[in-house]
């Protein structure tokens, strides 16, 4: 062991029924950390490029950092790396739940599954011991139900629904009931695999090379959050959000027609608590914030039986205003839906907007397709969703998102596919922020509001030049977050980024500074470009969709489009290309690959 890692990676190969493991070394944990880095290392490393993404060579990697199974503040997280069925390119997700320090403690800092078993199954790994165990009784089932029933087997469960069973290329796993690996289609990688579940017990202490400080960082983080009584993200956690960006003119609205929604105020958390109560409270171990709180609905399949609905700021976002819907307890019924069907609340929220709008330009009519509807259509949601986890008549059109959906309807629908790289835009509409739409344009997994935001609160009035260095330094911050692993949301806290740092070499011995840190940032990014070049990317996949060149109808961004002009979100992505060390396609230069130790690697 060395501190802060385990230096055992296990290779589960699902065809050959053959568990193995072996030692990456100390060179590569201190070049790529865990979490994101390591999983975009391994990634490169181990598979062939031109591969299908659900065909049995892609490598599916569940992985933790350095400080899971210590002391260390809002730790209870893990990450997923693959290549992803939507985009084609590299997904890294991030998960809540207590699986990345079950798997940690049970040995191991990632799990790496190949192949394709021949019957469904899913992995137990309690820790030396890992067997692959039969899942022919569970395939079929929702999440709530196979969670239930895998939770004896170990302290944490992660499954997938029927929508990754069936592929649906927007389908998502579910960790511990509240928690889900969200974006990319990573469940549909797992049930390429027909692996229905992973399940982790791990006993074993970790051990790092400075604990007190790492106790003493605990101590502080949780008196720091105590005195913040009347944080709304404390009372409330995301939810609290959707006024925020409603009043930003970056709320979602009738797929992204405009970033304002009349009808808001029925879904805001305030709304849904006076009337309906907080639920359980089902936050990450090891976290002082527990942001993560459930409201009482009830279960559409089965008309008044209670449930809970663990439902965030992007689900409220996107099956909310983005689908016309204003009714709170529609949208929580929605996302208890996408949950126990195991579709990403994101893109399912994105493709039935998609689907609204269609109907309404008259692409898709009644006469083609024996229905009709328009937006806040939550009959036709809740129908679309089930069609969509199970494949089932036009739902067969509509599980691969709005990207392979657009290809196959046609006749001008690609102009109403809001995607970047076939990822589906989150809950922050660009034309609300400025150099917001870099990020999206220029992330390597596609449109995701967790890769950089640009430090300003001003719109898209003016050229973005002066904001796209701040937009790679927030970045730069990310990718160390989600290589330690830990909580995006400590910024509430503040656990700074020299905090995190501090927080690292303490787990491991390090002598990390900004400097170094930021050269990691950079190294990881810079792989995850390499890989997708590899996959074919190009200059021309550094694109926003045609919505988002179109002006909000109304709000407080009315006019505005994603950058004041395409001449400045060109310069804007030279500028880019530029500070990252990439030639005028985007492509990373000698120098650059030499400067951050990646020429022996690609």
């Amino acid at each position: 062991m060395i501190h802060g890692w385990n230096d055992r990676i296990l290779w589960v190969d699902l065809a050959k029924n053959k568990i193995e493991e072996n030692s990456v070394g100390k060179r590569v944990y201190e070049n790529f950390i865990g979490g994101k880095g390591l999983g975009t290392y391994l990634l490169y490393k181990n598979l062939r490029a031109g591969i299908d993404p659900l065909g049995p060579e892609n490598i599916l990697i569940f992985l933790t950092g350095p400080l899971q199974g210590l002391p260390a503040p809002n730790v209870g997280r893990w990450a997923m790396v693959t290549k992803s069925p939507l985009s084609g390119y590299i997904i890294d997700s991030h998960c809540g739940g207590a699986l990345g320090r079950e798997i940690k403690r049970a040995g191991y800092d990632a799990v790496c599954v190949t192949g394709e078993a021949d019957e469904p199954v899913y992995l137990k790994i309690d820790d030396d011991s890992v067997t692959i165990e039969s899942a022919s009784h569970l395939w079929g089932k929702g999440v709530h139900e196979t969670t239930s029933e895998l939770h004896d087997e170990g302290n944490s469960v992660y499954t997938i629904g029927p929508a990754g069973e069936n592929l649906s290329r927007i389908a998502t796993g579910c960790c511990d009931i509240a928690h889900q690996t969200g974006r990319g289609g990573t469940g549909a990688v797992m049930g390429s695999k027909n692996l229905k579940a992973v399940v982790a017990r791990g006993t074993k202490s970790m051990d790092a090379a400075d604990i007190d400080t790492i106790r003493e960082i605990n101590r502080q983080v949780a008196n720091t959050w105590k005195e913040k009584k009347n944080a709304l993200f404390k009372k409330y956690g995301t939810p609290f959000l959707v006024e925020v960006s409603n009043n930003m003119g970056t709320f979602p609205t009738r797929n992204y027609q405009t970033g304002f929604f009349d009808d808001y105020e029925g879904i805001t958390p305030e709304t849904m608590v006076e009337k309906w109560g907080l639920g359980a409270h089902n936050s990450c171990p090891h976290c002082v914030m527990r942001c993560t709180h459930a409201f009482k609905t009830e279960d559409p399949d089965d008309p008044g039986r209670e449930v809970e609905s663990c439902i965030e700021y992007e689900s409220l976002g996107l099956l909310g205003g983005n689908t016309g819907i204003s009714d709170p307890q529609a949208v929580l019924k929605l996302n208890y839906m996408c949950d126990e069907l195991g579709l990403d609340t994101i893109s399912a929220g994105s493709t039935i907007g998609f689907v609204m709008e269609l109907f309404e330009e008259g692409v898709l009519t009644e006469e083609d397709y024996n229905f009709k509807t328009s937006f806040g259509d939550y009959g036709l949601a809740v129908w679309l969703l089930r069609m969509m986890a199970h494949r089932e008549g036009i739902g067969e059109i509509f599980a691969d998102g709005v990207r392979k959906a657009a290809e196959r309807i046609g006749k001008g629908s690609e102009k109403f596919a809001v995607h970047v790289k076939g990822l589906e835009l989150p809950a922050w509409d660009p034309r609300g922020k400025k150099g917001l739409g870099l990020s999206y344009a220029t992330a390597n997994v596609g449109a995701s509001h967790l890769r950089g935001w640009p430090q300003t609160n001003e719109i898209p009035n003016a050229s973005a030049l002066d904001v796209v260095e701040s937009m790679i330094d927030a970045r730069d911050q990310k990718i160390l977050t989600d290589s330690l692993v830990v909580c995006h949301f400590t910024y509430h806290i503040p656990l700074t980024h020299e905090t995190k740092i501090k927080l690292l070499n303490a787990a491991t011995g390090l002598e990390f500074d900004e400097k170094s840190a930021k050269l990691f940032a950079r190294r990881v990014d810079t792989l995850g470009r390499m890989f997708n070049i590899r996959e074919g990317l190009t200059r021309k996949d550094d694109r926003l969709p045609p919505r988002l060149w179109e002006p909000h109808t109304s709000g407080p961004t009315e006019g505005m489009r994603s950058f004041i002009s395409k001449e400045d979100f060109e310069r804007s992505l030279d500028k880019y290309y530029e500070l990252r060390g990439y030639d005028k396609n985007g492509v990373p230069d000698k120098e650059t690959l030499d400067l951050l130790g990646l020429s022996s690697i690609v």
